[in-house]
């Protein structure tokens, strides 16, 4: 049987505090997509290529949506899919601009079921 350390950020909307471990395929899937997502490069230890690093490359200002998503799959492949062939994955960016500030939307899809959406 699969089990993992629930590590999910007690900031997150889908925080349970009653939870110790994580015991299902698609959670565990979740909570390595969010790991790697919010992740800079060099903060793990041991392998100084994990980590999406999109706040930096965000705000780089030489990507655009599709580079960006690219990159962002490209972690997903390296560090979440092995191992979860009957999942799909599929990031969507979005650059938004309002008065207070610049940024990016970032959805994370799994089976064309939107499981994380993050705003930098």
């Amino acid at each position: 049987m699969l089990m993992d350390i629930y590590n999910r950020d007690p900031k997150s909307t889908n925080y349970n505090s009653t939870r110790l471990e994580v015991n299902d395929e698609l959670s565990e899937l979740i909570l390595k997509i969010e790991n790697t997502l919010f992740t800079r490069k060099t903060e793990v230890l041991g392998d100084a290529n994990f980590g999406a690093n999109i706040e930096d490359l965000i705000f780089s200002l030489v990507l655009n949506e599709s580079a960006l998503a690219k990159e962002i799959n490209s972690q997903l492949a390296t560090y979440c899919v092995p191992g979860y062939s009957k999942y799909r994955i599929d990031t969507r960016v979005n650059f938004y601009k309002t008065i207070e500030r610049d940024g990016a939307l970032i959805d994370i899809f799994i089976n064309d079921q939107k499981v994380v959406g993050a705003l930098f």
